[in-house]
């Protein structure tokens, strides 16, 4: 009777925008360990998100990123049984997060607490957390992911109370309940650690044969990160290329130039970074010649003829 349940909350309508994450690890059917953590998700915050589990962009100022906090995730689930309550939302949740930072996923067996309570309780009139959790007199203040968490380890484990099972697979195979494997990422070129928009990018061509020299971009790699409010980041690109750059998807020691859309150079400005900004003001600190550029700044560098 040896499983862990999850839990995600997320900043706004992105999958990959985790700001909460809630784990029960529960040993020979009782809750042994429980973590949870605020996230900064490096993203905006929706009202309606907010309004829901109440965490705000100031709360998580000084919380891990999903990068950061997922070693410590990592060695809870892998190879263990994961349970989430509609765990077709966090196990997607959690392909997203990973494919941020070209993770790949551990591996794991998922079951969802939903399902499984659709086929031990069917006379309930729906099987949502909160009136699972009502019938079977769990405390729950929902939408904290800790709560939902315990939540769903409760439910699954008065389930195999209840159907006289011993672990999670026997129940779900008692009941017809189907029971996945790990998640796997989006598959990505070998010895690619981009994606297909990135791996575009960088193939660019320049759209005029004369290219001026003394232009600063010139022979220069440009990294871009964020949302561009002015043009998409593939005309960016385009305009970058025009002027000798070469534009990639990835931060290594030949970038000289990290370009940040106007969208998240604000939050950049209060202390709010990308995993790429991250990565490049410490490889400035450590004395490698890389600049942090803005998209006015940049369109400006673009347009000038020098």
């Amino acid at each position: 009777m040896d499983f862990v349940a999850i839990d995600f909350e997320t900043a706004n309508s992105l999958r990959s925008s985790v700001c909460s994450v809630g784990i029960v690890q529960v040993k020979n059917g009782k809750i042994y360990r429980e973590i949870q953590s605020l996230i900064n998700p490096l993203s905006e915050f929706y009202y309606y998100n907010t309004k829901i589990h109440g965490i705000t962009e100031y709360m998580v100022h000084g919380a891990p990123t999903f990068e950061e906090f997922w070693p410590e995730m990592k060695s809870l689930i892998e190879n263990q049984v994961v349970i989430a309550h509609n765990a077709s939302f966090d196990m997607g949740v959690l392909q997203e997060s990973l494919r941020q930072f070209h993770e790949p996923s551990p591996n794991f067996e998922y079951g969802c607490s939903f399902r499984i309570a659709k086929k031990v309780w069917p006379q309930l009139y729906n099987h949502k957390l909160s009136t699972v959790a009502n019938y079977l007199g769990i405390s729950l203040r929902h939408h904290d992911a800790l709560e939902d968490a315990r939540a769903a380890a409760i439910i699954t484990i008065e389930a195999m109370k209840k159907t006289q099972t011993n672990s999670v697979q026997q129940l779900a195979k008692l009941h017809n309940v189907k029971m996945n494997s790990s998640i796997q990422p989006k598959k990505q070129l070998p010895s690619q650690r981009r994606d297909k928009a990135d791996l575009t990018i960088e193939f660019l061509e320049p759209e005029r044969s004369e290219l001026n020299s003394k232009h600063p971009f010139y022979g220069a790699q440009i990294v871009f990160t964020g949302r561009m409010l002015s043009m998409t980041r593939s005309k960016a690109a385009q305009l970058a290329v025009n002027c000798g750059a070469v534009c990639k998807g990835a931060v290594d020691h030949q970038t000289n130039y990290l370009v940040v859309g106007d969208n998240d150079l604000a939050k950049y400005l209060q202390g709010i970074k990308s995993t790429k900004m991250q990565k490049v003001e410490g490889m400035i600190q450590q004395g490698h010649p890389m600049e942090i550029v803005g998209e006015q700044d940049f369109l400006r560098l673009v347009r000038h003829s020098f």
